[in-house]
């Protein structure tokens, strides 16, 4: 059951009401309940309208596993939601990955509207604080277009931030207070939470080999030849959208780093066309608490 604070019912009557197609940013801090208010409105208005729900919280993913961006469409009741699209972040934390966020969370968003979503509700990360914050919320903002943005606040935290948008002629703002529902949770909670996912994910993994020639090299490529740079970085393999077929965590390579040896789920070789390596290594039968690291 969801707890359903000040104003979240007039937002989703709003969007109901709306001729046009309706893109809803919500922004607001690290524990202020983003995810649940975004759940609601994607459970109130998909039973209407075929709805988007795009993820962009990397560390804390409720689409795909850690490192990744995610939308889900859900076509109305009583139909199932559709496949979720990925795109790969490569950290579970913004930093060093601002551009890799904007990217992924602009091609979601499009492809959203591609599908003929009349609402679609993004999630964004928790990044509010500090120039470097408010400059991504910002540039967030700009490149998505949202025609509704809803800030949760506890006070007036993200007033800084409003201003910048304030007198766009497209874009509506509601200030919603944080629900008395909204629970903190600890670093280590999220952590666990992290590490949890990772486990579902790669439970049904096995060990790949990918041949490497022809395909596009991304993100932080490490040096192919030291094993000590390729075991246990996460990767993906993408499609020639640079949507993500799976995530593997690379365990070595072959006839002079031309092939890749990783462990992933089972999915399909012959579609891949890029890998993109992230910045962080995992360990899956690591102690609690040390799974992921950024160890070179």
């Amino acid at each position: 059951m969801i707890s359903i604070g000040k104003g979240w019912e007039e937002l989703a009557a709003a969007l109901l009401r709306a001729d046009t197609p309706e893109r809803v940013y919500v922004i607001g801090a690290t524990d202020s309940g983003k995810s649940t208010f975004c759940r609601y409105l994607v459970e109130r208005t998909a039973a209407h309208t075929r709805t988007a729900y795009v993820d962009c919280d990397t560390g804390q993913s409720r689409i795909g596993p850690p490192t990744t961006e995610g939308m889900i469409l859900y076509p109305g009741t009583p139909e199932p939601p559709g496949r979720p699209y990925l795109r790969f972040v490569g950290s579970t934390s913004p930093g060093g990955h601002f551009i890799q966020m904007l990217t992924g969370a602009k091609r979601l968003a499009e492809r959203a509207a591609e599908l003929s979503a009349g609402v679609t509700v993004i999630d964004s990360p928790g990044i509010i604080y500090g120039g470097a914050g408010i400059e991504f919320q910002v540039q967030m903002i700009d490149l998505l277009l949202p025609t509704r943005i809803v800030a949760l606040q506890h006070g007036r935290e993200l007033e800084r931030l409003l201003a910048n948008f304030s007198r766009h002629p497209a874009m509506v703002i509601h200030r919603i207070p944080v629900a008395s529902a909204a629970v903190a949770r600890t670093a280590i909670g999220r952590r666990r939470y992290r590490e949890e996912c990772f486990a579902a994910y790669f439970a049904e993994g096995r060990r790949q080999e990918i041949p490497l020639s022809g395909l596009g090299l991304q993100g932080r490529l490490p040096d192919m030849k030291n094993p000590r740079e390729v075991a246990g970085r996460l990767v993906s393999f993408n499609d020639p959208e640079n949507f993500v077929l799976a995530l593997g965590i690379a365990e070595e390579t072959h006839h002079r780093g031309q092939v890749l040896e990783v462990f992933a789920p089972p999915f399909e070789h012959a579609a891949v066309a890029s890998v993109r390596f992230g910045s962080i290594y995992l360990n899956l039968g690591a102690e609690p608490g040390s799974m992921e690291s950024s160890r070179p």
